[in-house]
């Protein structure tokens, strides 16, 4: 993967927040299940804790309400299942990995490779019970936590990448949040025919330049810190970072994604977590 070298574009003015602030605890009733699909519900106190996630005590709030009409085939994964893959609604197969640069001496990452998911400490919030954790320090060129939304064989070989036809949808729809001595700085992005050497247009063998791949339409989550916020991130928001092959249209082309990831930044301390992740 191309090293993580350039800070995100303007288009952070796209980034939608819902439910800024503290998230949903799961120490009280049950209620509605939050716009991704995800069981539970009721109102909540302390967000969960793990690894150098401490949190503190926070007000409580609702969960959603749900009262909208209900896309069972939006939900991309609500974490609960536990093992690495996704949930297998309309056409995805894929699972999750993390990882990073094999160049960076005495880097690390946890998990390395597949990656499963993890109880919650004291809960989580709205009533959910699992969610995606990836620690890690010390890498110089990138690191990540990725879900490959469809996996297929050619002539019988191994699993790769297949493109993903999503272009029904507007944006990913995901609760987050970091550790109490993480980096306040992860990069959400999705890959696309255009970015994936899987594609068969960018030169996979080169580095930069306007051939290059990897160069993936995202964006920074701002307001990222200990306590679950949800994030609401359009496609036609996210811009590139300019070091490679230039997407032909405004955004990623969502006929065709092949992944949705979460970039480490380089020389950072880093402890997320991520939960009920959708499409809307």
């Amino acid at each position: 993967m191309t090293p993580y070298l350039r800070l995100a574009p303007a288009a952070l003015l796209a980034l939608s927040l819902v439910g800024v602030g503290p998230g949903c605890g799961s120490d009280q009733a049950a209620g509605p299940a939050p716009p991704s699909g995800s069981a539970g519900s009721g109102q909540g106190g302390t967000p969960g804790t793990g690894g150098a996630g401490g949190g503190a005590t926070h007000p409580a709030i609702a969960c959603p309400d749900g009262g909208g009409p209900v896309d069972p085939t939006a939900l991309i994964d609500d974490m609960e299942a536990g093992g690495p893959s996704l949930l297998m609604e309309a056409g995805r197969n894929g699972t999750w990995w993390a990882g990073g640069d094999a160049v960076s001496p005495g880097a690390s990452i946890d998990p390395n490779g597949e990656a499963s998911s993890e109880l919650i400490p004291n809960g989580g919030r709205c009533g959910s019970l699992h969610a995606k954790h990836v620690t890690g320090q010390g890498f110089t060129n990138w690191a990540v936590l990725t879900a490959t939304l469809r996996v297929g064989q050619v002539d019988g070989g191994a699993y790769i990448p297949f493109p993903y036809d999503a272009h029904i949808r507007t944006g990913v729809t995901f609760w987050a949040r970091i550790g109490s001595t993480s980096a306040a700085q992860v990069r959400f992005a999705v890959s696309d025919k255009y970015t994936r050497p899987e594609g068969g247009i960018c030169d996979p063998n080169a580095a930069t330049g306007s051939t290059a791949c990897y160069d993936t339409a995202g964006v920074d989550l701002t307001q990222l810190g200990t306590t679950w916020t949800q994030y609401r991130i359009p496609f036609a928001g996210l811009g590139q970072r300019n070091f490679g092959l230039p997407e032909p249209q405004m955004g990623p082309d969502t006929s065709a994604l092949y992944t949705i990831d979460f970039n480490f930044y380089p020389n950072e301390i880093f402890d997320f977590w991520i939960d009920d992740i959708s499409f809307y």
